[in-house]
């Protein structure tokens, strides 16, 4: 596996962090690592390709209200050598403050988004999104880009009632959203502002055509629909 922490040690050779922070978000890359792997033991699926991203994205949706939040991880699909690569990006505040509950819930609810997406990819399943306008409508159009929890991690119980209890939809963890704004963003570490849409998904269908996905995983979304099916 490649170092998630690539671009964490580039910001601090750029002087852009400084050592004894990234010091405290490698310690805790031990988190992630153990997130990822009981994701992987509770699916028997390998996780998608991730890294760590030092830049913490903030979603400004209203000027008047001020309404701002912090995407603290993301599925991100892009091109790579004409074809689709799925991967995710979780940031250096999410290791930094979270519990590691509260990692265990952001791997395992981005991997039920990250089945969403082969889904709907591997059936060529992929139409013009509407334009999401505030951080709520956002939390309700990231629900219904994911698979149930449940079905996800039928082996591991508890990680889906977990990520049920994080996540309603987004991410609730007021501790987390506090240590962030407080110790992240106030203190002039790197962010940068999004739209909410950047969520959206919009990929040229030539090359989803041209990618192979994971067969076991393709093995599992259809034995999950086959399921779904059975039960209508």
């Amino acid at each position: 596996m490649a170092d998630p922490f690539v671009l964490v040690d580039q910001f601090l050779a750029q002087g852009k962090l400084k050592a004894a922070l990234v010091a405290k978000v490698k310690a805790r890359g031990g988190y992630l690592l153990g997130a990822v792997a009981r994701v992987e033991k509770a699916t028997g699926l390998r996780y998608p390709p991730y890294y760590v991203e030092p830049t913490l994205p903030l979603a400004v949706t209203s000027v008047e209200y001020g309404s701002v939040g912090a995407f603290f991880a993301r599925v991100i699909p892009t091109a790579f050598e004409g074809r689709v690569s799925i991967i995710v990006q979780f940031t250096a505040p999410l290791i930094l403050f979270g519990t590691k509950a509260t990692i265990e819930a952001v791997a395992a609810h981005e991997f039920t988004h990250y089945v969403d997406l082969v889904r709907r990819l591997s059936r060529g399943d992929i139409v013009s999104e509407e334009r999401v306008s505030t951080l709520f409508e956002a939390g309700y159009a990231d629900e219904e880009r994911l698979v149930s929890p449940s079905k996800v991690f039928s082996k591991d119980k508890p990680l889906a009632r977990l990520v049920g209890k994080r996540f309603t939809p987004n991410l609730t963890d007021p501790a987390l959203d506090e240590k962030a704004s407080k110790g992240w963003v106030a203190k002039g570490l790197p962010t940068r502002r999004v739209a909410t849409e950047e969520n959206n998904v919009r990929l040229d269908m030539t090359m989803v055509a041209r990618t192979r996905f994971d067969p076991s995983l393709l093995e599992r979304i259809a034995a999950m629909e086959a399921a779904r099916t059975a039960r209508k």
